[in-house]
């Protein structure tokens, strides 16, 4: 994992980055005070931030580096603008966001080492919502600690939203295990599923339990608490996801690195 640890981190600190504003189209400003908004734009900003500075510090293809220090730049002017603000446009923050997908889509075809650039595009998106749309309804939990009248459903539309998203990760780990065959360095044929009781196969079995099977079980006691309207429970389980699937989304881009098997 070594040797792909720099890729990954400025893969995800990225990706992160450009995504966590998407979720802000659940918190509409008039439901939520102007503090949560800076509080998510800068962090979004500040993990932005991260990536630039490990792209530079490593070296990486100016093409990158020079994307991803536009999209930031952008960002924080918009952030600048937005700042304390009472009329906040989610549009404008959208629409900067989805420069960064982009970005962030030509990125995905620069540095993985994969056939078939949509799906690979597709999925990685699919997995950068995912640990986005976490951290949010986390930070957003925490929330109801600060805010005693914040409506219960902001919460809830977030978690059944993460819900979809690792359900349709779910349904294509199904549908791609089957028809997946990974060949080793003396020519023998595999199926995932053999591949995954190998040694050779460790961290895609951790992805798979940490990133799917784990946060999933999590969520239906997550829908229960809030149910109850037991917001401190909820975040505390959410809490418990988010370390879930930082460790499962890093064994999967381990996986999809090192064999360039898209899941």
């Amino acid at each position: 994992m070594i040797a792909h640890i720099g890729d990954i981190l400025i893969y995800t600190l990225f990706g992160f980055a450009v995504l966590y504003p998407f979720f802000l189209w659940f918190t509409p400003r008039k439901k939520i005070d102007s503090g949560f908004y800076n509080f998510n734009l800068g962090l979004s900003g500040v993990i932005g931030g991260m990536a630039l500075v490990l792209t530079w510090s490593m070296g990486a293809q100016s093409s990158i580096l020079y994307g991803i220090a536009g999209w930031l730049g952008l960002h924080l002017l918009i952030t600048f603008k937005y700042w304390n603000n009472e009329k906040i446009s989610n549009i404008v923050i959208s629409f900067v966001s989805f420069v960064g997908c982009i970005i962030f889509a030509f990125m995905t075809i620069e540095i993985i080492p994969v056939q078939g650039a949509a799906i690979s595009i597709i999925v990685s998106i699919l997995s950068q919502a995912i640990l986005a749309g976490v951290m949010f309804a986390m930070i957003l939990g925490h929330w109801y600690l600060n805010v005693v009248q914040l409506p219960i459903g902001l919460l809830q539309k977030v978690s059944n939203v993460l819900v979809g998203l690792l359900g349709i990760r779910f349904v294509w780990n199904m549908i791609q295990f089957p028809s997946i065959v990974i060949v080793d360095d003396y020519g023998i044929s595999r199926s995932l599923f053999q591949y995954v009781q190998s040694l050779d196969g460790f961290f895609l079995g951790v992805a798979f339990f940490f990133g799917l099977v784990v946060p999933l079980t999590l969520h239906i006691f997550i829908w229960r608490t809030l149910k109850l309207h037991a917001t401190q429970s909820a975040t505390g389980l959410l809490y418990v996801s988010v370390l879930s699937l930082f460790v499962g989304d890093l064994c999967y881009k381990y996986v999809l690195f090192q064999d360039g098997i898209i899941l």
